[in-house]
């Protein structure tokens, strides 16, 4: 075993060092921007521009911070669109909210807007122009579209509690998407899928995604856990946790919701553990393969043409496996030929088909996101800091995260 520790781009020795503390603050600007974050890896001449030149971290609580070498990181609480170009953000004051449009690639707002009411972001379109906003009430939702250049375009108010969580990818007449995928809540943890006719303003049923000629309505009880999304394929996987015997969790699936209006739980290997501890998921950049992994130790591969395909037998996980170690969380990245699951301080590099363990090391912090490149190399995100690790297990840059109110969920390179 290797133990990664902030010494520079040295092999990893076995003395830990955690001198990359926070001190840093953030106030309630929709933007925010903090002191210059310090690196503490050593004998670099220039250890932060060994980073790729854009990186975005998001925070449980819905911040999302951008990073760039030698420039001050930016905290913007926001929704990005799935592409991670873009990010919406909402203020609302006086009984109007203003919507500013963020281009994540240089932090500048490229458009605002306003329209009454107070409303917050909820699901951004791929092009990240299109946002779908919500003001909610006990038994009621209101949920306008807005764009930065038609301003407000549709307004609807539903009696039930409805969240859009993303945009159908055809287009109606008029240019909006034919629909909106939103979550209706029925009790706190009992929900349905449900579209909303953008031409009509109705609240009508998905697609089956294997079979188109099949409506699905069905009544979940399920707590929402982590999720990802696969642009190409247009796929949103969203693990949840069945939590319907009396709020305990039975069992556990992932939602797969297809942007061309299909939607169908896959089933979770129970060896995984996943129905009471803590996920992860990833899907691999060609969108071939999808990874789900838990605290427990426990990894399953899917073929994602298993899933789509409805001339298929009914898609399971192809491979599963199961790491020697066990963690409080779990995080989990993948490129095309390798997955990477980091359990604690513990990462594992494994074969993307197999699952085999090709490669194992030690960090000494938790590891809360990651993200894994082309050239094998990764970057990790832990309670305080993000460090650069190359493909042969040696650190090249690290530098210290602002002071942070929650996890980071998600770490990704913007562009």
């Amino acid at each position: 075993m290797l133990l990664l520790a902030s010494c520079g781009s040295a092999k990893a020795s076995t003395t830990a060092e955690s001198t990359a503390q926070s001190s840093m603050t953030t106030s309630s600007p929709v933007t925010t921007e903090v002191p210059p974050a310090t690196t503490v890896a050593r004998h670099i001449i220039d250890a932060e521009a060994a980073f790729p030149p854009r990186l975005s971290v998001t925070t449980k609580d819905g911040q999302i911070v951008t990073f760039a070498p030698r420039a001050t990181p930016v905290i913007t609480p926001a929704v990005s669109a799935p592409t991670g170009k873009v990010a919406v953000s909402a203020v609302a004051a006086a009984g109007v909210t203003t919507i500013a449009w963020h281009d994540l690639s240089n932090d500048a707002v490229t458009a605002s807007i306003q329209i009454d009411g107070a409303f917050r972001p909820t699901a951004v379109d791929q092009d990240g122009q299109l946002v779908a906003l919500i003001s909610s009430a006990p038994t009621s939702t209101t949920v306008v579209l807005a764009t930065p250049a038609g301003g407000e375009l549709r307004r609807w108010t539903f009696n039930s509690v409805v969240v859009p969580e993303a945009f159908a990818n055809a287009a109606s007449v008029d240019g909006l998407p034919i629909g909106v995928f939103v979550i209706e809540y029925l009790a706190t943890h009992t929900y349905r899928v449900r579209v909303i006719d953008t031409a009509t303003g109705e609240l009508g049923l998905p697609l089956n995604l294997r079979d188109k000629g099949q409506t699905v309505d069905e009544v979940m009880t399920a707590v929402s856990r982590t999720a990802v999304f696969d642009p190409g394929r247009q796929l949103l996987f969203t693990l949840y946790q069945d939590a319907s015997e009396g709020g305990g969790n039975i069992g556990s699936f992932i939602h797969t919701l297809g942007l061309i209006n299909g939607v169908w739980c896959l089933d979770v290997p129970e060896q995984l553990g996943l129905a009471d501890h803590p996920g992860a998921l990833a899907v691999s950049p060609d969108g071939s393969r999808l990874y789900a992994a838990s605290s427990t130790g426990g990894v399953a591969g899917y073929v994602v043409d298993d899933i789509t395909n409805g001339d298929v037998a009914m898609p399971t996980a192809r491979t599963t496996t199961q790491l020697d170690a066990t963690a409080a969380r779990v995080a989990i990245g993948a490129s095309n030929d390798e997955v990477v699951v980091a359990l604690g301080g513990r990462l594992f590099r494994l074969d993307p088909t197999t699952l085999e363990v090709r490669d194992s090391f030690t960090w000494d912090m938790g590891v809360e996101a990651l993200t894994v490149l082309a050239d094998h190399s990764i970057i990790i995100v832990g309670t305080g800091r993000m460090t650069l690790v190359s493909a042969d297990d040696q650190i090249m840059a690290e530098r210290v995260l602002p002071g942070l109110t929650s996890e980071v969920t998600r770490v990704a390179v913007v562009g």
